[in-house]
């Protein structure tokens, strides 16, 4: 009995002090052209995920989805975004050397409005996604989110200057 619990504690030790033996030595890639494991991919996106939820809980949209905002939240984008994350038929050129990749809002958005904020005002760790918190305020971080969330249903005035072509001058 004694030896099959000291095979279960080396069992569960183990592989763990394993890990943190070939993370402290450097053992691992960071670079960010480097792919990381599968493994590696699902625990961070899982901790992602599992962190906004817990963050955004309660968070709601203040925002109305009027043309006005639609509006100032596109050109917000526009100016303080598209370049990481893309714009319609022009994904950012530099977004695909980062990782994880700069994910590219230009036509699909598929994150909650209380995520948005939290990714936005305070971002998120190891991305090079910044925290815009004290850069701008939350009424235009509220302005950015309701933009995303409806660049699938925007009104035509507002899609077309969004899909519009950079303005010559």
């Amino acid at each position: 009995m004694k030896r099959i619990l000291i095979s279960f504690l080396i069992g569960l030790i183990l592989p763990g002090a394993i890990l943190l033996a070939m993370a402290w030595t450097g053992s691992f890639p960071v670079h960010a052209l480097a792919r990381p494991s599968g493994l590696e991919r699902r625990i961070a996106s899982h901790a992602l995920d599992a962190r906004l939820a817990k963050d955004a809980r309660g968070i709601t949209n203040p925002m109305p989805a009027d043309t006005a905002n639609l509006f100032a939240g596109m050109r917000l984008y526009k100016e303080d975004c598209a370049g990481c994350h893309g714009m319609p038929g022009k994904p950012s050129a530099f977004g695909k050397n980062f990782y994880p990749h700069v994910p590219q809002f230009s036509e699909d958005y598929d994150m909650g409005p209380g995520e948005s904020f939290v990714v936005i005002k305070r971002g998120v760790r190891y991305t090079g996604m910044p925290g815009w918190d004290g850069m701008i305020t939350d009424q235009e971080i509220w302005r950015v989110v309701t933009f995303l969330t409806h660049v699938k249903s925007l009104p035509p005035e507002v899609r077309a200057e969004w899909t519009a072509g950079p303005q010559k001058g």
